[in-house]
């Protein structure tokens, strides 16, 4: 197929990535060119992108309020702009991203009342995710959260706070999961990612999110059949994430290339 070159790239110190071949591309797409006349990776699927940009925003590498340049996305995902707007219109239908008429996709900057609403809705949610896991756990799903306890505890003995803020919020979705309801974990993968986003804008850089002991706390109550004290105790978890957030908005620009550089390479 024949290559198609980009547009002249702007003058600008950042260099454009060269991304990994993929071995699992069923056929070679189209290349395009970087900066350097070397050719890019075969483009990306649009599902696997999108799957590593929703990565992005809920582990925090991507600010709130990021601008999502098309020009820079598409030379580093090989891909082009109208595969690319498909992809921000399904980031932007999870409330992920926003789309503004005429400015272009921005990683989305939940307002206070948003901030509330998100956190309604998780209480609403993951409070019948945890009384579903006391009903019946299996030996198999506590081994499960006792692993993932022990990350979150080796992580913050290690001082890792990129670590630990991945781990604490795999945490609420690893319950979702463990309950095999389709919906549930849907919903709570979105509304866990647009937590990051909220903690992102709002948190106090004095407090810890996620207390030491609450998913502990957490998870003893589903070992022993207790639904009510689960439900409890996952509600005071919320509340306290929910105090240490500050409502003053924080700007800046980000190196897409590098997020998805390393992203990519993982």
């Amino acid at each position: 197929m024949p290559t198609t070159r980009p547009a002249r790239p702007r003058k600008s110190p950042e260099t454009p990535v060269v991304l990994a071949d993929e071995a699992s591309e069923r056929r070679r797409a189209p290349r395009a060119r970087d900066a350097g006349g070397t050719s890019a990776a075969p483009a990306l699927d649009n599902q696997s992108i999108y799957d590593l940009m929703f990565e992005a925003i809920a582990h925090r590498k991507l600010p709130p309020a990021t601008k999502l340049s098309e020009e820079r996305l598409c030379r580093v995902f090989g891909v082009s702009r109208t595969r690319l707007r498909e992809i921000f219109f399904r980031l932007a239908q999870d409330r992920i991203i926003t789309l503004k008429p005429n400015h272009g996709a921005y990683v989305a900057s939940p307002s206070a009342r948003e901030t509330s609403e998100v956190f309604a809705a998780r209480r609403a949610i993951e409070t019948a995710v945890v009384e579903t896991l006391a009903q019946g756990i299996t030996p198999e799903a506590l081994e499960r959260l006792e692993a993932h306890l022990a990350q979150e505890g080796a992580a913050r003995l290690a001082h890792d706070h990129a670590a630990l803020t991945r781990l604490t919020g795999d945490f609420h979705l690893l319950l979702a999961e463990l309950t095999g309801n389709s919906l549930f974990i849907d919903i709570t993968r979105r509304l866990v990612a647009l937590s990051s986003l909220i903690i992102s804008l709002y948190d106090s850089p004095d407090a810890s999110a996620c207390k030491d002991h609450e998913h502990l706390d957490i998870v003893e109550h589903i070992r022993r059949g207790d639904g009510e004290g689960a439900r409890e105790q996952l509600l005071v978890h919320l509340k306290h994430v929910e105090q240490t957030l500050r409502l003053d908005d924080d700007d800046e620009h980000f190196d897409l290339e590098s997020v998805f550089e390393a992203l990519l390479k993982a």
